[in-house]
């Protein structure tokens, strides 16, 4: 996506000029050893004796953090995670440098015991229903909500809608048909499945993670229920892991994906996906015509 690589850009940037601007033991571009790089991970047994909470700290100075925790990304310099159940988690760090990046071996630590206050947020029930449920989702091919399943956003301001044709969305830009189930869960973990009849009948079984500041949604294992412009396999040149959440309620969910240049050559764009819950769906009564 064009929007990130451009933030990991301003990174490496930042990277370079902090080096260039003081005398250090590395020549500006010279890649460091990965036994230069210092950090942690350590579990707050005082906060959460299950070991929930996990403190993550870049010690290299003049370098930018790069952290993977599974269920989320980080580029602070100390960061503090919250794991809410209990399984084995592995933590990636990387050290971006005026060299490159440096890839660190990645540290596993164990959480003991469910801490459910931290899936609280209301975000988490509206997508899921609440810790120890999960939550059936269909795309809104028939407008029963919204106009239709794919409206067209301005990528760099969500409140600027390009093009929603509703129903006239079909075939060309996403085939007629039925595109299945997605299912969102708090049973245990974050879970996340698909069922997909448009893709072949595939089954996807994965997890998710929501970061409730930004409004977004990343899936590992999986992909949402989607389509565009199936004759030329559209679908292929999009990230289909990280999601902008548009808007989100008890029956409604609106997922963005950016287009960089699609199969046409056309140019950036917001692609929003339309849910419905399935139980929305099923109960949904049509309008006394007029």
């Amino acid at each position: 996506m064009k929007k990130a690589m451009k933030i990991w850009m301003m990174f490496i940037l930042t990277v370079l000029m902090m080096v260039s601007c003081k005398k250090d033991e590395h020549e500006l571009g010279e890649m460091p050893d990965k036994s230069e790089i210092k950090y942690s991970v350590s579990q707050d047994l005082a906060a959460d004796p299950g070991g929930n909470t996990v403190i993550l700290k870049n010690l290299t100075p003049g370098t930018i953090s790069m952290w993977d925790f599974g269920t989320g990304t980080s580029t602070r310099v100390t960061d503090t995670v919250h794991f809410a159940f209990q399984g084995n988690y592995t933590i990636k760090f990387s050290a971006a440098t005026a060299g490159g990046v440096v890839e660190m071996d990645s540290v596993v630590v164990k959480v003991t015991r469910e801490n459910l206050s931290y899936v609280t947020d209301q975000m988490y029930y509206d997508i899921s229903g609440g810790p120890g449920k999960q939550k059936a989702w269909v795309l809104d091919t028939d407008g029963k909500f919204f106009l239709g399943p794919l409206t067209f956003f301005d990528p760099a301001n969500f409140n600027t809608v390009w093009w929603d044709a509703g129903q006239d969305i079909f075939p060309g830009n996403m085939a007629k048909g039925d595109y299945g189930v997605m299912t969102f869960g708090l049973v245990g973990g974050p879970s996340f499945s698909a069922v997909k009849p448009m893709e072949g009948g595939v089954v996807q079984n994965g997890s998710y993670s929501l970061n409730l500041a930004k409004k977004r949604l990343t899936i590992t294992g999986g992909s949402i229920l989607r389509g565009y412009k199936p004759a030329k396999n559209g679908i292929s040149g999009i990230n289909w892991t990280f999601y902008e959440i548009i808007s989100l309620t008890a029956n409604t969910m609106r997922l963005g994906v950016y287009r960089d240049k699609d199969v046409d050559g056309e140019g950036n764009a917001l692609l929003v996906y339309n849910f419905i819950s399935k139980e929305y769906s099923d109960n949904w009564v049509p309008p006394a015509s007029r």
